[in-house]
């Protein structure tokens, strides 16, 4: 059964891709009967056709300045609130949960996740109870190392806050990523933690691995960055403080405590 259609009003929605200004013309989308908290005649976000959002389930599009096109689908018991703009291949399913967010470019979010005033960008996936607080920016890209098909995911009972995670990085388990820079294949899962701030972030890259209990935090001095880089672990109740730089094949682990270049307790390499 039909839940809504599309008004006879017209927006025409303009929007920059590769550098280049496009436009596209959107129809409003009217509820034609009740529904979950949605009523009869209420009026909701803007779409190029049907196909954008799905008859079925209750999913909803619910602020009238949202925009899905370009073979975005919403479905399931999806809802969107707050301006979402969603786009160019984009699937938001499930009991998905946005708001205020920008997806576009194959990004596919399922299940339980939560977005909130974040964007999303490329062929990733977010999954489970995944929850992307505000201020985060995933762009997946493929391609870029040897593992060409393996791509972005975030997912289980994730938490990534404020954060940049990019390239083909895995963050999942019960990871907790705050003020952080996670690129490359980078991953951070189990009860990992990475506590960046707002004068400096956290940064993992290239293959390296934080697992476990480890935390890596940065500290609120100038360049107080820690970095991970090439193949580099930490794990098992291991923290990484302040101004600390780990590469190549370096592990730390147990309860070492490593804090702007000094070591303490015990370090396996």
């Amino acid at each position: 059964m039909r839940k809504y259609y599309l008004s006879e009003k017209v927006r025409q929605f303009h929007y920059e891709a590769d550098g280049n200004k496009h436009s596209v013309n959107l129809r409003q989308i009217v509820a034609l009967r009740d529904f979950a908290d949605v009523k009869r005649g209420d009026e909701g976000g803007w779409l190029d056709n049907e196909a954008a959002l799905s008859h079925e389930g209750e999913c909803w599009i619910y602020d009238p300045n949202s925009a899905v096109f370009a073979g975005a689908k919403i479905e399931g018991n999806a809802r969107l609130t707050g301006e979402c703009i969603i786009s160019h291949g984009a699937i938001v399913s499930d009991n998905a949960r946005l708001d205020s967010v920008q997806a576009s470019h194959c990004a596919r979010i399922s299940d339980n996740v939560t977005v909130s005033h974040s964007q999303i960008r490329g062929y990733c996936h977010l999954a489970d109870n995944a929850q992307i607080l505000p201020h985060s920016l995933i762009i997946a890209a493929q391609g870029l190392t040897a593992d060409s098909d393996k791509i972005l995911r975030i997912y289980q009972r994730a938490t990534v806050s404020a954060s940049r995670i990019v390239h083909q990085a895995q963050v999942y388990g019960d990871a907790f990523v705050e003020h952080a820079f996670v690129e490359h294949r980078a991953e951070i899962f189990d009860c990992a933690r990475l506590e960046g701030n707002d004068e400096n972030d956290v940064w993992v890259c290239d293959n390296a691995r934080v697992y476990g209990h480890a935390r890596i935090i940065a500290g609120r001095e100038e360049d107080a960055i820690p970095t991970l880089r090439y193949s580099s672990q930490v794990a098992e109740h291991a923290v990484v403080e302040g101004n600390c730089l780990l590469k190549h094949r370096v592990m730390v682990g147990g309860h070492a405590h490593l804090r702007a270049g000094r070591f303490c307790w015990t370090i396996a390499c």
